[in-house]
């Protein structure tokens, strides 16, 4: 998919592609950022300071996660707005996911 995109896409696919792109690697981090602040939270022995840092981190990274939603939403928004066939739906980013993962086992 990947070598077919930059072979024979247009630049509207590309970019979309791109967004799909970081929109999987804003979830990933998102999720190995709260996994580490619900380690540091269970490892603080009741230390305030190291408690308000791992909420801290969980909230961030969740409202990190929300930005990223939002930000699609809205260049989805403006390419419908522009008339710019901008088509990035769920299932392509799944298979996106899939092709990533399945070129990372092969290795």
């Amino acid at each position: 998919m990947l070598r077919d995109l930059l072979e024979n896409a247009s630049v509207v696919e590309i970019v979309a592609t791109f967004v799909a792109l970081a929109l999987i690697v804003a979830t990933i981090l998102c999720l190995i950022f709260i996994i580490v602040g619900g380690i540091t939270f269970i490892l603080s022995a009741g230390n305030e300071e190291k408690i308000r840092k791992a909420v801290h981190t969980i909230r961030y990274s969740i409202i990190g996660l929300f930005v990223s939603f939002i930000a699609f939403f809205i260049v989805s928004f403006m390419a419908r707005l522009l008339d710019i066939p901008f088509e990035l739906n769920f299932s392509t980013i799944v298979d996106l996911m899939s092709e990533i993962f399945s070129s990372l086992s092969s290795n």
